[in-house]
């Protein structure tokens, strides 16, 4: 995971992370049975408590992944918060990490049509907000390249569901393109997308190498069960 001797910089790291990954928790916490507002109380606590104890700079290595180390000492953190009256108290030197979680319910709402595990619920979830933010960093670059408009149209074709033979032309003339040089961007995209999902796996690595971001990798289409 993240070591670097720039705190700056590395505050802003640690909390873009907690930004794309609090939902997993949350959904964690109300698959166990709590309710929404302890699930919210004990997700925006947990980080609060990881952040100014510097958990992440002391993982246990043999951990390995971001995913696993946080369901671990988020685990343990609600064991704790039960000999507590309430959950630990928000705010200190993390005021500025905000989670955004007024859509944590809502999303959480579609989850309720599973009979998954706690566990396997949040890995499904991790994967997906992996994903999500792989597209958000892909967007950024193509935003600042001066293709936010090409982005919009075409993101859609990252979709393996999507029927890219029939939505080509369609989406051509959206963006005035021929339907072969929106086939050509898309394939363009999709492999931005692969190095952009790989980098975020890579940040979620204790020294990751292309062995163990593969093996990640793997792990997350189980989860999404590809």
């Amino acid at each position: 995971m993240l070591e670097t001797d720039d705190l700056p910089r590395r505050e802003e790291a640690l909390a873009g992370l907690c930004r794309d990954y609090w939902y997993p928790l949350y959904a964690f916490a109300r698959r166990l049975g709590r309710s929404q507002e302890d699930a919210e109380d004990l997700t925006q606590g947990f980080f609060v408590h990881a952040l100014e104890r510097d958990v992440f700079g002391l993982a246990d290595r043999n951990l390995g992944t971001l995913r696993t180390f946080l369901l671990k000492i988020f685990q343990r953190y609600i064991g704790d918060v039960r000999d507590r009256e309430t959950a630990q108290k928000r705010g200190g030197g993390w005021k500025a990490v905000s989670l955004q979680m007024e859509d944590g319910e809502e999303r959480y709402s579609i989850e309720l049509a599973t009979d998954e595990t706690p566990e396997l619920l949040y890995d499904r979830v991790w994967a997906q907000s992996l994903l999500r933010a792989a597209v958000s960093r892909l967007g950024a670059g193509e935003e600042s390249a001066g293709r936010g408009q090409q982005f919009e149209v075409l993101q859609a074709f990252l979709s393996p569901d999507t029927v890219s033979g029939q939505n080509y032309e369609a989406a051509g003339r959206e963006i005035d393109m021929t339907p072969e040089a929106a086939r050509q961007a898309v394939s363009r995209l999709r492999k931005k997308f692969r190095e952009c999902l790989r980098e975020e796996i890579a940040a979620t690595l204790h020294e990751p190498d292309e062995a163990r971001i593969d093996e990640e990798l793997g792990a997350l289409r189980v989860a999404l069960g590809g």
